[in-house]
């Protein structure tokens, strides 16, 4: 086990990039490699974990009054899923004090390299597979899904790789494109790398290879002005793109699986609709307005949305849906408490500038960009990195020298 100790959180960050390797039976089918990887890390590091927790107190009284927050919920739902739902945010509490433990003790340079190194290989075999299927290869674990009205373009063949969405997959992605990224600025990496994992995004077609440029840009040298002028730009397409589709003046204006609900015409002719998120999201702040205190329990609104959304005009044949957005889910699931303690403990982790964590302040900050639209509370590998920035929140530390992330 001591030759293994110093490859395991870095295993445990490729293996954030399987989160459907495994299909276990109910009540484990969140259960992944990760799972088994984190048990492991645990046990490595439990006699140190108190010590760790007490050092850095600020951060982890906040994420520890977010997991009672969800523990309350599921008492008040009265639910076992919203009891197991709420351990599993104890669970990633933990991974960070984990993460904090094993960089104290071996620092971040392996961590990082495997992270770049797994994404890429992992990247190029999706590009590969990308190519054969579109080929006419057997597609048993549906890699690849093919879509006839896609806004702006129409037919277009999506690549979710390992990912269970194709905007997911970007970010299981993100992390290693930045690494390699900066590795690659300072002269430590090739350009290839970076290549093949950003062209793996593009088959996507999904909104968050913005983000995926604008971490690029926050990296570069140059103007402090203009790189975070060209990022405040690309947010507001992003935002405006997530949740409003524009159409030509020949385009249809009926309902398809994107874009849902009355057209705001235009001068010239085209039109504006809203996107299937707006709907949703409405939703599900119709559930957090009808269970305003506790919600209605982690991991519990899908079973509501059905019925709350009944004024929303969702696509034909919608089944229920999650609430795409890590605040609206927060509010609908974890009433006023969750959501408030959940935003006191990112304003903490946003407390420094995102240059003085270099990569992790840029993706902590691009995945709070995401949140608006995305769920991105559960994603391992952002607990990882929650868990590095929360070193820069104490000026002592047991290996300071090792603590300067690239």
């Amino acid at each position: 086990m001591t030759k293994l100790k110093p490859f395991l959180l870095p295993a445990f960050a490729v293996a954030t990039l399987f989160p459907r390797l495994l299909d276990l039976p109910a009540p484990l089918p969140q259960v992944q490699l990760t799972e088994g990887l984190f048990l492991i890390l645990f046990l490595v590091y439990l006699r140190a974990l108190p010590g760790c927790l007490w050092r850095y107190r600020l951060v982890f009284s906040l994420a520890g009054i977010y997991v009672l927050a969800n523990l309350a919920s599921a008492v008040w739902a009265g639910d076992a899923g919203a009891g197991l739902e709420a351990g599993a945010r104890g669970y990633l509490v933990v991974l960070s004090a984990v993460t904090i433990l094993y960089v104290e003790e071996y620092g971040i340079e392996r961590l990082e390299y495997w992270w770049r190194r797994g994404t890429l290989w992992v990247a190029g075999f999706a590009l590969l597979l990308y190519g054969l299927i579109l080929f006419g290869w057997p597609d048993p674990l549906h890699w690849v899904a093919y879509f006839d009205d896609y806004p702006y373009v129409g037919r277009v063949a999506r690549l979710r790789g390992t990912a269970n969405t194709y905007g997911m997959w970007v970010m299981l992605l993100l992390p290693g494109l930045l690494f390699s990224w900066k590795a690659f600025l300072q002269s430590r990496g090739t350009v290839v790398a970076v290549a093949v994992i950003g062209v793996a995004m593009l088959p996507t077609l999904s909104k968050e290879i913005l983000l995926a440029a604008a971490g690029m840009i926050l990296l570069m040298p140059g103007s402090h002005r203009l790189r975070y002028g060209t990022v405040a730009i690309l947010t507001v397409v992003l935002w405006a793109g997530t949740h409003y589709v524009l159409l030509p003046p020949d385009a249809s204006r009926a309902d398809t699986a994107y874009q849902v609900g009355p057209v705001s015409e235009l001068p010239g002719g085209s039109g504006v609709k809203e996107t299937v998120y707006v709907p949703v999201h409405r939703t599900a702040w119709r559930v957090g307005l009808a269970h305003p205190w506790l919600g209605v329990g982690p991991g519990q609104f899908m079973s509501y949305s059905l019925e709350a959304s009944r004024p929303e005009p969702l696509p034909k044949d919608f089944g229920p849906f999650d609430p795409h957005s890590t605040w609206l889910g927060a509010f609908a699931e974890t009433g006023t408490l969750g959501v408030l303690s959940l935003m006191a403990l990112v304003l903490v982790l946003l407390y420094h500038h995102p240059a003085q964590s270099g990569v992790v302040g840029v993706l902590l900050l691009l995945f709070l960009l995401a949140s608006v639209f995305k769920d991105v509370a559960n994603f391992r590998g952002l607990w990882v990195m929650i868990g590095v920035a929360s070193m820069y929140r104490v000026p002592t530390l047991k290996a300071p020298g090792k603590c300067t992330f690239t």
